[in-house]
């Protein structure tokens, strides 16, 4: 189990991050390597002395997130995050993620959506299990819980900010583990069971 201090750790460096004014979208495919899809970036513990490393890189139609996860000096994690873009969720019940592993063996990670630009507030994560082989996981919306980088998982009573205003999407590497890791992602599609569609 992660301790209090680390999760203190992550939500400062939350609050070190970059932010700017999101611009609405609400395309329901997320093709990486292309456009705008090129500008995910790694997050890593460094900020506050930790020393994981995390790498981003492209190619013409794939994100590579490789890198090494380091427990020292209260260290502990890597991510890698899209831009602020305002993003409504709302009418969608899943993601698949079309990914890989490259470390050599099956990993899991963990997807995150950010609801607000304040690092202390709450946001949506759930964990995701990728193979060495590509392979399209589907991550239920019903598996998505929330989360406080001060306090960790919230009980489900606590409802402030739902999906209809994601300000950032990620994923992270943080399981309390050491070692090294990587995660290919060719891309992200929502999708809404046809009750909920239109």
């Amino acid at each position: 189990m992660i301790g209090t201090g680390l999760r203190s750790l992550f939500g400062l460096l939350l609050m070190f991050s970059t932010s700017s004014s999101p611009s609405v979208s609400s395309h329901s495919v997320m093709d990486f390597g292309k456009a705008e899809l090129s500008s995910w970036r790694a997050l890593n513990d460094g900020v506050m002395g930790g020393r994981s490393v995390g790498n981003v890189s492209y190619s013409r139609s794939t994100l590579k997130w490789e890198g090494r996860v380091s427990l020292e000096n209260n260290g502990g994690f890597s991510s890698v995050r899209s831009p602020w873009s305002e993003r409504d969720l709302s009418g969608f019940d899943a993601v698949t993620i079309r990914c890989r592993t490259t470390a050599g063996s099956a990993d899991t990670f963990t997807l995150t959506m950010e609801v607000s630009e304040q690092w202390w507030m709450p946001y949506w994560k759930t964990d995701f299990k990728a193979d060495t082989e590509w392979k399209e996981i589907v991550v239920p919306f019903s598996a998505l819980k929330k989360s406080s980088a001060m306090t960790g998982e919230l009980p489900k009573i606590w409802s402030w900010g739902n999906l209809s205003k994601v300000l950032r999407l990620g994923m992270m590497k943080y399981d309390g583990l050491a070692g090294e890791f990587g995660l290919e992602v060719d891309w992200m599609r929502f999708s809404a069971s046809p009750e909920n569609q239109p």
